[in-house]
């Protein structure tokens, strides 16, 4: 029997895989687990006209994308960078009228991720959840229909598919077994729902280690299709139980883009080829007061 293949890549090539794709899903929250080592290497790899179907809250994972000019349409249910303001990449890009925008709410990325997941069509909700508010006139994929044992009127959420989903897991094995520690438990789901599943982790443990902590696993690796090693991966998100958000550097993103100078962030930040690079901007100093605060 063939032993199996690893499926370890560089960051790199990981890049390129996620800029071949259109729709992309992301995985994590806010700032919690966002991909960010993956966002940068897909952005320095040319990724454009993407549609991207975010979790139910994000901030700087898909604001940099609209910021860095990756991003055609997005499904909207919350984006924003909470004490600092409006996320501002996004806030530029549908004021210039460059974005698409589907307008949403948490039901209805998390049910049409989940409906996408389980193959199923759409997953219905009573109509009280929409009745009332505008998404059914600013949203033409929820659509109204009648539930065939009660004759209640619902809203169907369609399935929301994806060509590529990217994570970021505390660890991994290398055949793409990996542990989430914290976030909201989309990953799953998220995974299921895209035809490619792309993890970097800020650990890559042996399998052994895996088989004797099986009950950890929080998604296997049958669903994955390439790992990244990528300490401090999802910085500036935090890490659960590795280091905490880096809130001066989301500042300093903030107010670079909001000032329109978003290529000097981009310059310093996301050309750097190699997450070492990368780290080396951020200066050691900081990362290690990070991990204060996991």
């Amino acid at each position: 029997m063939a032993e199996p293949r690893s499926k370890v890549v560089s960051l790199d090539e990981a890049g390129r895989m996620i800029a071949q794709h259109k729709v992309i899903s992301l995985a994590g929250s806010h700032s919690v687990n966002s991909p960010m080592a993956l966002i940068r290497a897909a952005i320095r790899n040319g990724a454009t006209g993407l549609t991207i179907i975010p979790p139910v809250t994000t901030a700087i994972a898909a604001d940099l994308m609209i910021a860095a000019g990756c991003v055609d349409t997005f499904y909207l249910s919350y984006i924003g960078f909470e004490t600092l303001g409006f996320a501002p990449g996004f806030r530029a890009a549908v004021e210039s009228g460059k974005l698409k925008v589907i307008e949403g709410d948490e039901p209805f990325v998390l049910l049409g991720t989940r409906a996408a997941a389980g193959g199923w069509p759409f997953i219905p909700v009573p109509a009280g959840v929409y009745d009332g508010t505008d998404l059914p006139r600013l949203n033409p994929l929820l659509k109204k229909i009648k539930d065939p044992h009660t004759g209640a009127d619902c809203y169907a959420i369609p399935a929301l598919h994806a060509d590529c989903c990217i994570l970021h897991a505390q660890e991994c094995d290398e055949l793409g077994n990996a542990q989430f520690w914290g976030g909201n438990n989309q990953e799953p789901d998220k995974a299921a729902a895209a035809k490619t599943v792309i993890i970097s982790t800020e650990r890559i443990v042996s399998i052994d280690h895996t088989r004797k902590h099986v009950d950890r696993v929080t998604l296997p690796g049958h669903k994955v299709a390439a790992v990244v090693h990528a300490p401090y991966g999802a910085h500036p998100t935090a890490s659960p139980g590795v280091y905490g958000a880096d809130e001066p550097h989301l500042k300093i993103y903030f107010d670079a883009v909001r000032k329109g100078e978003t290529k000097s962030y981009l310059d310093r930040f996301v050309a750097p080829k190699t997450q070492a690079e990368y780290l080396d901007q951020v200066g050691l100093e900081t990362l290690f007061a990070l991990q204060e605060n996991a």
